[in-house]
């Protein structure tokens, strides 16, 4: 983009002209109408306001007969990705199935149930895109469930497993989904307005990033699960454990130093731990063909997994 000259208009007022170029491109012309906000810097932000966004954002009407509660859940996480305004449930099912759908849109967030009949079920959308609520923002509470999940399953080498536990970090499990979920509708949010993007001082390169952050922090919560599962039958006391606590251990120290690095943007400690990382995969591969108890073993290759996320979070993180 070229300087552009300030001019004078009346007693109160200056014009700026646009560039002819960035008008066309964004299909603008006279009368047409732009957003100009001002970010935290103090620049003026200018964004061409598209006619999509100037529309009533789409209803969607899901209906339940026949259905089986996975294909009806499928379209309801598509209506809320795609940020629709209303999800209505219509069927003569409505009353069997009712339960699981309350379930399933209580769990999402920014969705709530504001009318219910026999054979109707209206959620309305509530969510509203600001900085409290951006990708960034989610990405530390996803990181906050997992670094929750790791303490939790260490307590597995002190006393055995309960029941309890195993139910607690489900539920962490849960709540990451959810994250996970509801940072894809901010991503495609920020991804059909412009305007939302440069507020936010992000751009699509970074937006990209996060999702793939976002991917990588939902996998490693669900091998904190599985792992979690697979220590329910085995005995803290053997020697099999003795072993995984040393590299439990160490990949909940390396998830840390990962998630500590990448916020603080040290490239070079991000090199190291790359290498780290490397040594430490070889190692635990190594001690997995040793195993020959199939949780041991289960356990084990559940850390390779996180090893594989934690490294692929390191490389997005350095480029």
């Amino acid at each position: 983009m070229s300087n552009r000259k300030i001019v004078k208009s009346g007693n109160s007022s200056f014009v700026l002209s646009l560039p002819i170029n960035w008008v066309r491109e964004n299909g603008l012309g006279s009368g047409r109408i732009v957003d100009v906000n001002e970010d935290e810097l103090g620049n003026l932000v200018i964004s061409p306001v598209t006619e999509k966004k100037l529309e009533k954002k789409d209803i969607v009407v899901i209906k339940v007969d026949g259905k089986e509660h996975d294909t009806i859940k499928f379209e309801l996480f598509s209506a809320y990705v795609r940020d629709s305004s209303s999800i209505i449930f219509e069927g003569k099912e409505i009353p069997i199935k009712a339960a699981k759908l309350l379930e399933k849109i209580n769990s999402l967030i920014g969705l709530g149930v504001i009318e219910q009949s026999t054979n109707s079920i209206t959620a309305k959308n509530f969510f509203s895109l600001d900085k409290e609520l951006s990708p960034k923002v989610l990405l530390r509470k996803m990181d906050i469930v997992n670094r929750a999940s790791f303490s939790l399953l260490g307590n597995f080498f002190n006393k055995n497993f309960a029941q309890e536990d195993f139910f607690e970090l489900r539920k962490l499990h849960e709540q990451n989904k959810n994250l996970f979920t509801l940072i894809r509708k901010c991503i495609l949010k920020l991804l059909e307005n412009p305007n939302l993007m440069n507020s936010m001082q992000t751009n699509h390169i970074q937006i990209n990033k996060e999702r793939i952050f976002a991917q990588n922090l939902r996998n490693i919560s669900l091998m904190l699960q599985v792992i979690g599962g697979s220590f329910l039958f085995l005995d803290a006391k053997s020697p099999e454990a003795k072993e995984l606590k040393k590299y439990f251990m160490g990949i909940e120290k390396d998830y840390q130093r990962m998630i500590n690095a990448t916020e603080n943007n040290s490239y070079e400690l991000i090199y190291s731990l790359l290498n780290d990382f490397d040594k430490r995969t070889r190692e635990i591969d190594n001690f997995v063909k040793s195993l020959s108890d199939p949780l041991a073993v289960r356990i084990t290759t559940s850390f390779l997994t996180m090893y594989r996320n934690i490294k692929d979070y390191s490389i997005e993180s350095s480029t």
